[in-house]
């Protein structure tokens, strides 16, 4: 869905990327950072910048598109900050000069950002196929060392953190409703929605309590671990909100293969066991999880011919959900 910036075209993309660049420059003139190299990461919920200094610090700059509100970067930083106190290695937050969290980043037209500076976390990112047992077990133990750490969280009064579940389901489903055309087959469509109706009868009978859900990364896939000297770190908790831990663990295994998933269960429950009917509802959350993605990308041209070429394996995972068959652990045969 709509990340706040235009990128649906290259030439909005180019555009986008102009205006947020000069406002990273502007940025990081606010804080105290002897900066002397900055260097483009990406477009995503935020445009993102790797800031270097001469002495080799590096920092993550985050320029947030302005319809974001600035209450729930505040609240993500606020949880960020409640789990390094509990002794987890986190991205850390830099105040600007005044003292603030969150700086405005106006461009030279008048274009009004706001942006956040955060400490480096180094490490490496790998890719699924370079991943050994043991580091997608130490990944599920990482999630499941978060989960703990929030379980007596206490938020602010003004804190204000999107929630992932029934109501967050229903809207996805319905953009995607709107636009899955530009991928997905009408024939095809029918399975999802079975798959989607399916799910949301299920979500609306879980029951939540402290031990099964609260303050949650929500975004924790592959790409967004690194590792250092064998251990993985967490890094963007940009989607970091409220939902069911399962609904966190789906989002983080959604990318693995059948066989690395059952490794990453295990790495989980060696810091926290999951009840009996875990693996059912977990397989519920994958397919919450498919639908959010795909609805995410749906009208973003650029994506296009990618969820395309998705669409033999996906059609497989909705088609086994729906079947009633197991699919988490299990090759899937696809046609």
């Amino acid at each position: 869905m709509n990340t706040g910036f235009r990128i649906d075209t290259e030439t909005n993309r180019c555009q986008t990327l102009k205006q947020t660049k000069q406002a990273a420059l502007n940025a990081i003139q606010e804080y105290e950072v002897d900066w002397s190299s900055i260097h483009f990461i990406q477009v995503s919920e935020h445009v993102t910048f790797r800031i270097v200094t001469d002495e080799g610090e590096q920092f993550l700059l985050r320029i947030h598109p302005p319809g974001k509100p600035r209450e729930e970067t505040i609240s993500e930083l606020e949880w960020l900050s409640e789990m390094k106190s509990k002794g987890l290695i986190l991205p850390a937050a830099v105040p600007n000069r005044q003292g603030a969290f969150v700086t405005d980043a106006v461009t030279s037209d008048g274009l009004r950002f706001y942006s956040t500076l955060l400490r480096w976390i180094e490490g490496e990112r790998l890719e699924k196929g370079a991943l050994t047992e043991e580091a997608i077990r130490k990944m599920g133990a990482m999630m499941a060392n978060l989960h703990e750490a929030s379980t007596d969280f206490s938020p602010s009064s003004g804190f204000a953190r999107p929630s992932w579940g029934s109501q967050s389901f229903d809207r996805d489903w319905a953009h995607l409703s709107l636009h899955h055309r530009h991928f997905i087959s009408e024939e095809a469509f029918e399975l999802y929605s079975k798959a989607a109706n399916k799910a949301a009868d299920r979500l609306g009978t879980f029951t939540s309590h402290e031990r099964n859900y609260g303050m949650i990364h929500a975004d924790l896939h592959i790409g967004n671990v690194v590792f250092r000297d064998d251990e993985p770190y967490p890094i963007d908790f940009g989607r970091c909100g409220f939902g069911y831990h399962l609904y966190d663990i789906a989002q983080s295994i959604m990318g693995l293969l059948p066989s690395q998933r059952a490794y990453y269960i295990e790495g989980y429950e060696r810091i926290r066991q999951l009840d009996d009917e875990a693996i059912p509802k977990l397989e519920c959350f994958f397919i919450v999880a498919i639908i959010e993605a795909y609805s995410f990308h749906a009208e973003n041209p650029l994506e296009t011919e990618g969820l395309i070429e998705e669409q033999p394996y996906a059609q497989a995972i909705l088609k086994a959900y729906v079947d009633g068959a197991p699919f988490l652990f299990q090759p899937l045969e696809v046609s």
